[in-house]
């Protein structure tokens, strides 16, 4: 397995599209599954932000994470944002969402990007084993989320 940037593996984007849709898509109503493809492919554009990158291995990808210039509309000010981590069923359990989780990290340092900033409604524990703090927690599409950063 290898975690390699979503430009060097283009073909893969309406897998991860679907699993981002399918997986959050109700936290973004007013989105389809055309709006998160085209989320995909300003990763393909961007220089710096937005990012996407794979899990990759047997020809097949296995899992995603983005880092974004903003993902909750609520809080404008904070970026840039952890986004998108996500691991087929079948590979979880095995470190590969901590690996995803560590590489936009690795790549936040090295842009000098600031704090980073992620929501999750049932996550964190996991952030936490990786050094990620709650500071606050609020409801966003009915749902509870908590907001942490590192």
């Amino acid at each position: 397995m290898k975690i390699v940037n979503l430009k060097d593996l283009p073909s893969c984007i309406e897998t991860v599209a679907w699993w981002h849709y399918n997986e959050w898509g109700a936290l973004y109503p007013e989105s389809d599954l055309r709006d998160f493809r085209e989320d995909m492919e300003a990763s393909l554009l961007a220089d710096v932000i937005p990012q996407t990158w794979v899990l990759s291995g047997g020809g097949r990808v296995w899992g995603s994470v983005s880092i974004l210039k903003e993902d909750l509309p609520n809080y404008p000010k904070l970026s840039p944002w952890l986004a998108n981590v996500y691991v087929e069923p079948s590979k979880r359990g095995h470190g590969y969402g901590q690996q995803l989780v560590k590489v936009v990290m690795g790549y936040a340092e090295q842009q000098n990007l600031g704090p980073l900033f992620l929501y999750t409604p049932d996550q964190v524990s996991f952030y936490e084993k990786l050094g990620w703090s709650t500071f606050s927690d609020g409801i966003h599409h009915g749902k509870k989320i908590f907001l942490m950063s590192i």
